[in-house]
């Protein structure tokens, strides 16, 4: 069978279905998370993009159990430490199971907020299960330069399979082998890299900060086509979305676009997918989408599909945030919304 074929055929047996990522109508065009690709996440301070992947993290080591697929999943934390990422995550999946919020902040006994005797037996009877999602995951909390995790990839990757070569001759005359594929021990496995955030790398040698971002993309993209290692990486927004100057011309697009990347816009270029997130509560809009921002206040976050290589792009949908539980969930469409809903909303 020819590689095309074979390819199709791959295609119908269903083996690029993905990994569900948490989302549903936005899977129509990103497919969850695939083998090889590599997805950006942009977005201001405060927007929620850490607990946003935290979910897809979560979603995404749940229904490889539940395909019975093998994961090896790689995340690197550079902002929040392992005591308070398992707090976090204990609140999403209490909210997740039992529609109950017990906030992070509460978990953790800031200031005046306790546990009620209640609360304190969900929490410890869910620690289990948190504990059994981090012993899934080989975490980094500690900020390591591109190389050292390019290195940490290769040397991970060529324990699981094998490596093709071609002969070549250098310019010498002398008769050498290069690296042109890799075929792996088991194709149906995933293994993924991700990163919180671009900013947080430790700096090679006398880099500077783009120069260092830049590097590690380079980096992705040699992975990702070698091995098919799948990458989600967060990168800061600049100031430009929220400013004065690009708010005061009537009908300007507030949503994000490639500009909004602060410190280089590599990353976009390499990047698969390439997803945007915007609070226009925080722009002090009033309507996004369709949608009533005076009822929904900081309750909604719009997510753009900025780039995709995969599909269409320059999809946008409104995801319903419970920032107190770290879950999120795409809004009905505009027209569905009924005053019945938004009153439920907002009382969350």
């Amino acid at each position: 069978m020819s590689e095309l074929k074979t390819r199709i055929q791959s295609g119908l047996d269903g083996k690029f279905k993905g990994l569900h990522n948490g989302f549903d109508k936005l899977n129509d065009y990103i497919f969850g998370i695939q083998r090889g690709v590599i997805t950006l996440i942009g977005g201001q301070s405060g927007v929620y993009k850490t607990t946003l992947l935290d979910f897809i993290v979560q979603n995404v080591l749940e229904d490889a159990e539940r395909q019975r697929v093998s994961i090896n999943l790689f995340y690197n934390s550079f902002e929040i430490d392992r005591l308070t990422k398992m707090c976090n995550w204990l609140s999403s999946q209490i909210y997740n199971k039992y529609d109950i919020v017990i906030p992070p902040e509460i978990i953790k006994g800031f200031g005046k907020n306790r546990l009620t005797a209640d609360q304190l037996q969900l929490v410890n009877s869910e620690i289990p299960t948190v504990e059994k999602l981090f012993d899934k995951i080989v975490w980094n909390f500690k900020p390591e330069n591109p190389t050292g995790l390019y290195n940490t990839c290769w040397k991970f990757m060529e324990k699981r399979g094998t490596f093709n070569h071609e002969q070549y001759t250098d310019t010498d005359g002398n008769l050498k082998k290069k690296i042109v594929g890799f075929t792996p021990n088991n194709p149906e496995e995933y293994n993924i890299m991700v990163t919180d955030h671009l900013y947080l790398l430790k700096k090679e040698r006398d880099f500077d900060t783009k120069r260092n971002i830049d590097k590690f993309s380079e980096y992705q993209v040699d992975l990702a086509r070698l091995f098919g290692f799948s990458f989600v990486n967060l990168q800061q927004f600049n100031q430009s979305l929220s400013s004065v100057e690009r708010m005061k011309f009537k009908g300007a697009d507030l949503s994000p676009q490639q500009s909004d990347f602060r410190d280089t816009t590599n990353p976009y270029t390499d990047s698969d997918i390439c997803l945007g997130l915007m609070s226009p509560f925080k722009m002090d809009m009033e309507t996004c989408l369709g949608y009533d921002i005076r009822k929904l206040k900081n309750k909604m976050i719009m997510l753009k599909i900025i780039k995709n290589r995969l599909s269409r792009d320059g999809i946008a949908a409104g995801l319903l945030v419970n920032p107190k539980a770290g879950s999120f969930k795409e809004l009905p469409k505009a027209d569905e919304m009924t005053e019945e809903i938004y009153q439920k909303i907002e009382r969350l």
